[in-house]
């Protein structure tokens, strides 16, 4: 660890820590609402949920919580006629008296009383239907916790979440844009997030947030966020679950964790920890014409990839309500893997439309080691009545990885005589990375419904990278220096943003501007340093309840992969070899989004222009080895467009359906391959129908469908692929208990396709995993079922948002 880096990063929370209680102002600019609550026994009630009402119509002007002695205070009121409205868990709905609010005045609405409703409540759920999927002004919710497709980890669980895509290699994106992950509010490093995802049980996971209009407060290099929220139980003493799942296809995963959180007034300390056994197989055929198409070489290559991997995860943290108004949390989280496994190619030779003239065979056993942690510590404060807020956070994320793997091939002709054998290779590549940020978030609330967010950050990436290629040509195995390198990238990323926003009622604007400076050197090699401004801006018009409409536009970044910039090399097989290219610059985008909803119907339009879109093509080519070098270089230009729709809707009492995906979408890519200017362009759709029927109380089932018609990406043909995936969830034990029981792939078509055609370089691929599996899960929950104090909502504005 570089601990004088840790030690700055130490020392700005201190300062931040010192200087962050706001001073309170007590000026009325306008008029001013203040009250009480009180339970029937005459104590405060603290965290009640107070909604401001206009008489005339009952709309809702404003909403907030009462502090620890239950008072309130709503500031910036215009003149008029309004009523409180308090709503408490487990207790009745009430009203003030009517409040005649005059301009520049203060009105003391008194103490309101609140009486427990009679139903007794032994844990913490609100009664009645909840929809899977909610819609808020810049994100979808979905409510995970008692779904049936909450089986496997939070990558399988995506897989059947609107607007959410999974590539082949299981790259997640919200809305085809490059997309940062939160855990709790927190962000998951970007070379970490694939082991994150992997590490938390979905069955573990509450709610996930679908942020499709980010704004600047969030790093410029996305154009999306995910923000997953694990359960949290707000109950005293001993809580907790374990759960046992197992999968079974042409291989098999199985797997246990269990979770155990212990809280006591303001101390709450958790923990989990979990195994998976998982094995896997991929089938990876690709036909690859090379030369004029006269006198066209032709190989074909097929690669059987099968792993069997073996994942430790742990996490533990704990959160100190220092005060009512402060929290302090840390975490730790690792996610340790264990892999062996085995690599089996054939690549036969021969002229286009003759016969075959040859074929190498080629086995590689590989192993490897691989371990991902990140130690994560946070503050939280609020003052004067929620007015202020402020948020620190520092997090380092250590990643290591050692990926060993051995070649032995054989030459044969069209009989499978053996022509030669090759010299034996081995390649044993090395990682290391190291991630540290800092950040503080700062917002305060003016008058007038004005709001103002800021923020700073700091992020330092140290990253090593080790390959050693050796071969026995020589009768031994020697280190091959052309293929060798050792490769240490450093890379410094200044930010700093301010967000101003007004609500006037039914419209709302927000402005902000993101800046950012880069500095990124891969020692011995080059550097990179430049400095960048990302805007942002929303305006959205409520119409009323049911129609409004957003308009939003954002540019974002993004940066080349820490081990693309480093100039690697490594041998798929003889003939494949893919490259690392210090030459890349950063993608740019800009986003127009149009976003707007009638009824239940959402709608987004949605335009993205593209500078340097990445993309992996062939590098150069040797005609007479048949070598084929790749790389990811930058396109010219890019577009895309489409048109986005999600419609819910419950058909019966016991059926439900959500239905999304792009009615309409078009994309273009225009760059250079191989010396020559290419464009590539289609027209495309895609659909997700979610369907839920609630057999009985304890029965739930759900079934997921989902189409994607053929288009291009980059400059790359990709296929259509669509499925149908299903769950059935029962409730045992008296609601303690679920099993569920799930099966995915359930028509065995994700094959993915893909083609690229560059004059003397064409191929096609065609990508198959074992994906089509039965599964079966149990978890078991238990503990006390004593409700604990309500948890502090900590001036959060979009935790305010979503009290129903």
């Amino acid at each position: 660890m570089n601990y004088k880096i840790l030690a700055g990063m130490v020392m700005l929370l201190l300062i931040l820590f010192a200087q962050a209680t706001p001073a309170k102002t007590h000026s009325i600019l306008e008029g001013q609402i203040n009250g009480q609550v009180m339970d029937a026994g005459n104590s405060p009630v603290p965290f009640a949920a107070i909604y401001l009402i206009k008489a005339t119509d009952s709309a809702v002007v404003g909403r907030m919580l009462t502090d620890a002695t239950g008072q309130y205070q709503f500031s910036g009121i215009a003149a008029g006629d309004y009523l409180i409205k308090v709503t408490v868990l487990g207790f009745n709905t009430a009203y003030s008296g009517l409040i005649r609010l005059s301009a520049d005045a203060t009105f003391n609405a008194g103490t309101i009383t609140i009486t427990p409703s009679v139903t007794t409540l032994s844990a913490v759920e609100i009664a009645g239907r909840k929809a899977t999927v909610e819609r808020k002004a810049d994100r979808f919710v979905l409510n995970v916790e008692k779904s049936a497709m909450a089986a496997g980890n939070s990558i399988d669980l995506l897989k059947s979440t609107p607007f959410v895509s999974l590539s082949s290699s299981n790259e997640v994106k919200l809305q085809g844009r490059k997309t940062m992950f939160l855990v709790d509010g927190k962000p998951v490093p970007e070379a970490s997030v694939q082991d994150i995802l992997q590490m938390i049980p979905a069955g573990n996971i509450a709610t996930i947030e679908l942020i499709t209009n980010p704004s600047s407060k969030y790093d410029a290099a996305y154009g999306a966020v995910i923000n997953i929220i694990t359960r949290k139980k707000q109950l005293e003493g001993i809580t907790g679950n374990i759960r046992a799942e197992g999968a079974q296809g042409k291989y098999g995963e199985y797997g246990a964790n269990g979770r155990l959180t212990y809280k006591k007034n303001q101390t709450t300390l958790f923990g989990m920890a979990g195994y998976t056994k998982r094995d896997q197989q991929s089938f990876n055929g690709m036909d690859k014409e090379l030369g004029p198409t006269q006198n066209t070489d032709l190989i074909t290559e097929n690669i059987t990839r099968t792993f069997y991997q073996h994942i430790y995860s742990l996490q533990a943290g704990a959160e100190f309500g220092l005060t009512d108004n402060q929290t302090l949390g840390i975490l730790a989280t690792g996610r340790i893997n264990r892999s062996t496994g085995l690599f089996e190619s054939q690549n036969d030779f021969s002229r286009l439309h003759s016969p075959l003239d040859s074929s190498l065979f080629t086995g590689s056993p590989l192993n490897n080691k691989g371990a991902t942690y990140n130690f994560n510590l946070n503050y939280h404060l609020i003052s004067d009545s929620g007015k202020n807020e402020l948020t620190l956070l520092t997090t380092y994320t250590p990643y290591r990885s050692d990926f060993f793997q051995s070649f032995t091939s054989r030459l044969a002709d069209a009989k499978g005589n053996t022509i030669r054998t090759p010299a034996d290779y081995r390649i044993d590549n090395k990682t290391d990375i190291d991630i540290y940020i800092a950040q503080a978030d700062y917002t305060h609330s003016f008058s007038g419904k004005w709001k103002l967010e800021s923020g700073l950050k700091y992020q330092y990436t140290n990253s090593a990278n080790d390959i050693l290629y050796e071969d026995n040509s020589s009768g031994k195995f020697v280190k091959t220096p052309d293929f060798s390198s050792n490769n240490h990238l450093k890379e410094s990323i200044y930010a700093g943003y301010a967000i101003a926003s007004k609500d006037w009622g039914k419209n709302k604007i927000e402005a902000g501007v993101r800046a950012e400076n880069t500095s990124a050197e891969y020692i011995g090699n080059f550097s990179q340093h430049y400095f960048k401004l990302f805007p942002t801006f929303t305006f959205q018009h409520d119409f009323n309840d049911q129609y409004n409409f957003n308009l939003s536009y954002k540019k974002t970044i993004s940066r080349a992969p820490y081990n693309e910039l480093v100039p690697y090399t490594i041998f798929i097989n003889q003939y494949t070899v893919f490259t690392g290219n210090p030459a890349l610059q950063p993608q740019i985008d800009q986003i127009i989004a149009l976003n707007t909803t009638l009824k239940k119907v959402n709608i987004s339009f949605v335009y993205t222009l593209t500078k340097g879109m990445f993309g992996q093509f062939p590098l150069r080519q040797d005609y007479d080895s048949k070598v084929t070098y790749f790389a990811t270089q930058n396109l010219d230009n890019a577009s895309d467009f489409h048109i986005d729709i999600f419609y819910p809707q419950r058909i019966t009492s016991w059926w439900s359906t959500e239905n999304s995906g792009s009615a309409f979408g078009y994309s273009n890519a225009e760059g250079t391959v191989l010396g020559k200017s290419f464009s590539l362009s289609s027209t495309w759709f895609n659909v997700k129908s979610s369907h839920t029927f609630e057999c009985s109380k304890n029965v739930k089932l759900e079934i997921v469908a989902y189409y994607t018609s053929a288009l291009t990406s980059e400059l790359t043909k990709i296929g259509s692929v669509g499925n149908i995936d299903a769950s059935l969830l029962i409730n045992i034990l008296q609601n303690k208990g679920q099993i569920r029981i799930s099966g995915t792939d359930i028509l065995q078509r994700n094959v993915y396709y893909s083609a690229q055609y560059f004059d003397m370089y064409r191929s096609q691929k065609n990508r198959y995993v074992d994906s089509r599996r039965l599964g079966i899960g149990f978890t078991y929950n238990f503990g006390k079922t004593k409700i604990a104090t309500p948890p502090k909502k900590l001036g959060n504005n979009d935790a305010l948002q979503r009290i129903q």
